[in-house]
């Protein structure tokens, strides 16, 4: 006989009983215990912190209306082409069949760039996976014959080098069960809108009810969230990094962050995880490394391991050849800028419906390949610098070497309270760097009639 939690969900998803017992029968989810992580954020996995440059990929069937991943629910967010109410969202999903999907030709263009890891939105807050998932009921499963977009792209990061990363959202904007006793985020209303004071109508973060009552409706969504990073972690051979997002639930609902986390490890040993499996409403616990810095730079060297994540091209999915891209000065300076505090800079583009990428793409990634080829030893195994007062410009550390980033306006660099340098050399042509003793320090200045590029380096070898 079926628990109360059990049969909810079996009929939330319409399964039937055979159905049912072949899922719960699973090995991905079942035959591995849970057990309680020590619920602190661990030092990161050395690649992570040593990768420096990710890629982050906003993709699914919002591609096909070119409206905001998720957020094109919303009419005040993602109406203006017609992506809602929700219904027009939903049926996206009819329609999406990426019939020139080939991810390897967007991670041999980023291995070249200079990217170490990538991370795909395998299912965002609207609830729709690109796999054949047997948990849910907004799939490829249920549309697309089955299709699985997730093997290829897990095939083209390994064929390139990269480390495979995947977002998953918990939290499901659909996610509806008999009983709930919210509004229907956001079905029930068909201009419901993001901001408030309609989000407060609709989210549960901001819903009165009883603990009871909203532990119960969370079993029935958990459930659904284990099953689906059972198949996430156990059906693609070795992920390196798992992107959590957060809960939009109330204080005092156990969502369950110790168990899980030791979970996702024992299914992926050495799995790094960021830190937002969390409720929106309280701070992470969980986790090995920071997100705080999404679309916006930090004012000062973040502590610990740390992750800046920016959409590039105006929003996070591809939202049409009008939303212009961020330049790739833009892309390097930010990622010039966090080496040297010690942290990773994930940049995002996203492919659009048909499975390719935009000219932009290409076209910024060439241009950071490009500069790889004779400045990228200064950002492939450096440290910060461990007193950045030392310098008045971005520096990464090699052992007795250090690479001074001057970026496109600048000319020179003053180090002080180091040895004299042996040796100091401009990266991008080979030629030396002028010396001067200046201000009780040493000013290095690129030669004279050298056109600064986007980031000229200066390798200095101390004595």
């Amino acid at each position: 006989m079926l628990a109360p939690v059990q049969r909810a969900i079996r009929e939330y998803y319409q399964m039937t009983r055979r159905e049912w017992m072949a899922m719960a029968a699973a090995p991905d989810q079942d035959t591995i215990a849970f057990e309680k992580s020590q619920g602190i954020r661990r030092p990161a996995a050395g690649w992570f912190t040593q990768a420096g440059f990710g890629l982050f990929l906003h993709w699914g069937i919002c591609t096909v209306r070119e409206v905001e991943l998720g957020w094109g629910f919303f009419g005040d967010v993602g109406g203006k082409k017609g992506a809602w109410p929700v219904q027009n969202y939903i049926a996206q999903a009819d329609v999406f069949s990426p019939s020139s999907y080939d991810p390897d030709p967007w991670m041999e263009a980023a291995a070249r760039a200079g990217f170490r890891y990538a991370v795909l939105t395998t299912r965002h807050h609207d609830g729709y996976a690109l796999w054949p998932s047997r948990y849910g009921n907004f799939s490829t499963r249920e549309h697309m014959g089955g299709r699985d977009l997730l093997k290829p792209y897990v095939e083209a990061c390994r064929r390139h080098g990269l480390r495979v990363g995947f977002y998953y959202s918990p939290g499901n904007w659909l996610f509806h069960p008999q009983g709930w006793p919210y509004l229907g985020y956001p079905l029930a209303r068909s201009d419901f809108r993001y901001r408030r004071p309609e989000r407060t109508l609709g989210v549960p973060r901001y819903v009165s009810d009883s603990r009871e009552n909203l532990q119960k409706h969370f079993e029935i969504l958990y459930a659904y969230v284990r099953g689906q990073l059972g198949e996430l972690l156990t059906h693609y051979g070795k992920i390196d990094l798992l992107w959590w997002d957060g809960y939009d639930w109330p204080r005092g609902v156990d969502i369950h962050g110790p168990e899980i986390d030791a979970w996702v490890r024992k299914l992926q040993p050495g799995l790094v995880t960021n830190d937002r499996y969390r409720l929106w409403s309280e701070r992470p616990t969980l986790g090995d490394f920071s997100t705080e810095f999404e679309n916006r730079d930090p004012d000062r060297r973040p502590e610990g391991a740390w992750e800046q994540c920016e959409a590039l091209c105006g929003g996070w999915a591809y939202t049409g050849p009008e939303a212009a891209c961020k330049t790739p000065a833009y892309v390097l300076e930010r990622l010039i800028r966090n080496r040297a505090w010690g942290g990773n800079y994930l940049a995002d583009f996203g492919p659009r419906k048909d499975g390719t990428m935009a000219t932009d793409y290409y076209r910024t990634l060439g241009v950071l390949a490009e500069w790889m080829k004779h400045s990228g030893a200064s950002l492939d195994g450096v440290t910060p610098l461990e007193n950045p007062g030392q310098a008045d410009v971005p520096v990464t550390v090699k052992g007795s070497t250090w690479y001074l980033h001057l970026l496109g306006w600048q000319r020179s660099a003053l180090v002080k309270g180091q040895p004299d340098a042996g040796r100091a050399v401009v990266m991008r042509t080979g030629k030396p760097a002028k010396i001067d003793k200046r201000n009780g320090g040493q000013l290095f200045t690129i030669p004279i009639g050298l056109r600064p590029d986007l980031d000229e380096v200066i390798e200095v070898r101390f004595r």
